[in-house]
């Protein structure tokens, strides 16, 4: 029972992705299968919160920036605003992907050009870029930096952003985790919730869930 069992996770994980878990439970297949399960539980969890504080990154982003903008049209819509007017950077336009993400979101919404339903037809892909140190005058400065803690830095922020990101894409194509210190980046995910939500952030330790998983590991986690 024991071999079919390995053998189905061997087919449906590949043999290459499989003996990754295996390597980390030091050749014991038993350790190996029960690896497998945990790493898609707790992949599961974190994408439960990265989706929470994609959420509320949009949001929090969209409430800023539409307090400053002073424009005839939604900041999104605006053909004036900092994410659509030609910025040069070194010859190139950094706002012709904003442009071209913002085009296709109002694609999606099929007439209805709401600015919810735009910022919801947005991926993460267009949110992220927006601390970038090319956006620093057009955006941090006049707008994105009340999104955080007084004095907070866009570096730090940025570099935060970029790391759940980074975590978001990874757990999104179900790639492995156990190599990941995800005990680390469960506090900075409720750290960068709690940055720009104070409420979703305490929520979210209250809940525990992924530091209870973590617990769980059925091997030990090596550095």
């Amino acid at each position: 029972m024991q071999a079919a069992s390995d053998h189905w996770y061997e087919e449906y994980l590949g043999r290459e992705r499989f003996a990754s878990f295996l390597e980390a439970a030091d050749g014991d297949r038993s350790q190996a299968v029960a690896l497998v399960e945990w790493d898609r539980d707790m992949r599961g969890e974190l994408q439960k919160g990265l989706g929470e504080w994609e959420i509320a990154l949009r949001n929090a982003y969209d409430a800023v920036i539409s307090s400053w903008w002073q424009g005839d049209q939604h900041w999104l819509l605006d053909p004036q605003s900092p994410v659509r007017r030609p910025i040069l950077r070194d010859g190139v336009d950094i706002n012709a992907k904003t442009r071209h993400a913002i085009a296709k979101a109002v694609r999606y919404a099929r007439g209805d050009t709401s600015a919810g339903q735009l910022i919801a037809n947005l991926t993460l892909d267009f949110w992220r870029y927006l601390t970038v140190t090319s956006r620093e005058k057009s955006l941090w400065v006049p707008a994105l930096h009340r999104a955080y803690n007084q004095g907070a830095s866009r570096q730090k922020i940025d570099h935060e952003v970029n790391m759940l990101y980074r975590l978001r894409n990874r757990v999104a194509h179900h790639e492995p985790i156990i190599r990941q210190p995800a005990q680390r980046l469960a506090v900075r995910l409720f750290l960068s919730c709690e940055e720009i939500r104070p409420e979703l952030g305490d929520e979210m330790l209250r809940r525990h869930t992924i530091v209870a998983l973590w617990e769980k590991r059925p091997v030990p986690w090596k550095e």
